[in-house]
């Protein structure tokens, strides 16, 4: 895995083809992440997450989903590439996430906390507008009893909130 990690942080894809050509890459291992600031508990996230929040090229994370790695996998508490790609304004992986079939409005967060309320709480406007234009519901509530108004408020995303109360008029 170290191998892989090092050819996508250098955006190889010379060598990234090569190294998948070879077929024996675990695409369900885990990254570890934090090691190197000798945390007692390091995170390990999957590999898809890392390559979101690392900003590999769309690429090389292209060649990697064609090569088997799961565009469509979910951690276990339902947290998904579009809530990451959210979280780190990566617009295009989550048009990417489309284009493969996944249902960008919706989540498997046990929370059930949408990406439209995830774009609000991150106060990402270009993002919220997005969802918004795919039929994303403003109105819809988290089992939290939370809508997407109520996270951009909590958060002080004041050009969100006004948005949302502009649509609501």
């Amino acid at each position: 895995m170290h191998a892989l990690l090092e050819i996508l942080d250098r955006d190889n894809l010379v060598a990234l083809r090569k190294i998948l050509a070879e077929k024996n890459i675990d695409f369900t291992k885990e990254v570890t992440i934090g090691a190197e600031y000798e945390l007692d508990e390091p995170d390990e996230v999957a590999l898809l997450f890392y390559l979101i929040s690392n900003g590999t090229s769309m690429e090389a994370i292209k060649m990697l989903i064609d090569a088997g790695m799961d565009i469509n996998y979910h951690d276990r508490d339902g947290v998904g590439a579009v809530d990451i790609a959210v979280k780190y304004k990566r617009l295009n992986i989550i048009k990417l996430c489309e284009e493969n079939g996944i249902n960008i409005l919706n989540t498997r967060r046990k929370s059930g906390m949408t990406p439209l309320m995830l774009s609000a709480s991150f106060g990402d406007i270009e993002l919220f507008k997005f969802f918004l234009s795919k039929g994303a519901n403003i109105n819809k509530f988290d089992k939290n009893g939370m809508k997407a108004i109520d996270y951009a408020t909590i958060l002080g995303h004041k050009k969100v909130v006004e948005l949302i109360e502009s649509l609501n008029r």
